[in-house]
């Protein structure tokens, strides 16, 4: 599906606004594609460190990047990480183990996976996510909702993306987290059995959203029930322009800093 002038100027609305909404937090947010950096982060809080953005075990080739939010003092707080695969089946890269790894074969073990099959196909640019921490004095302001909406939003607007993915453990998938703050519609059961990035079984979920699904719940971002996101207008729900072509996308900027701490 074509994005529309009209959904690209509802992204570029939607980037400014949660942009200022972060600002509000004495934050400031940095794009970066230094994925050692994530990696240091994350080990120093004795986080997971989801090997699809640990360049140690997969190369970062294509578009991706991370979230960095910086405090008044410039320690970072919280980060988010995205990055688009070009697949015909999203779940071949789970059952390969090429999703996470370069070299697969050691880390499966001789295990077999097996996906669960959403109901359409995860085709064409598909981004995926992860890599979501922020730190204890931040949490319940609503970063959790703002950061996954934000990755969604540069990666429709810059790169047109069909899908957006993310894998969650059972525990996440059974609370509220991945639909009313992540945004996904749906988080379907797709791996039951050995999951290599842990080497051990798990019951693991994937959460997804189509193209016309996240325009969708980007426009009703202004009204969501908890953490609302003014636009400065009420975006038209379920009501898009007719197709028209889309304006040229710009990437990410590693090291660009889009919301300096007030």
């Amino acid at each position: 599906m074509a994005l529309t002038d009209h959904d690209f100027a509802l992204l570029q609305k939607s980037i400014d606004a949660i942009m200022e909404r972060i600002a509000t937090l004495q934050l400031s947010l940095v794009v970066d594609n230094d994925f050692q950096g994530l990696v240091r982060f994350l080990q120093e809080r004795d986080s997971f460190v989801y090997p699809s953005f640990d360049p140690a075990r997969s190369t970062m080739t294509g578009e991706c990047f991370w979230f960095r939010l910086k405090d008044i003092q410039g320690a970072t707080v919280a980060s988010h990480a995205d990055r688009l695969f070009e697949t015909d089946d999203f779940c071949d890269l789970i059952e390969s183990g090429a999703l996470w790894f370069d070299d697969p074969a050691p880390k499966l073990g001789g295990n077999v996976i097996h996906a669960i099959r959403p109901p359409v196909p995860i085709a064409g640019k598909v981004g995926h996510s992860g890599a979501l921490w922020i730190d204890k004095p931040y949490r319940g302001q609503g970063l959790s909702l703002l950061l996954p909406y934000l990755s969604r939003s540069l990666c429709l607007r810059n790169f047109a993306t069909d899908f957006h993915t993310g894998l969650v453990f059972k525990n996440l998938a059974d609370s509220k987290v991945p639909r009313a703050y992540y945004g996904y519609p749906h988080v379907d059961l797709c791996v039951d059995g050995f999951f290599p990035p842990t080497a051990k079984p798990e019951q693991v979920y994937l959460c997804w959203i189509s193209q016309a699904e996240a325009m969708e719940r980007l426009r009703a971002l202004p009204k969501h029930a908890e953490f609302p996101v003014s636009f400065g207008f009420e975006p038209p729900v379920g009501k898009p322009a007719a197709a028209a072509q889309p304006t040229p996308p710009l990437g990410p900027v590693a090291g660009l800093e889009l919301a300096p701490a007030k």
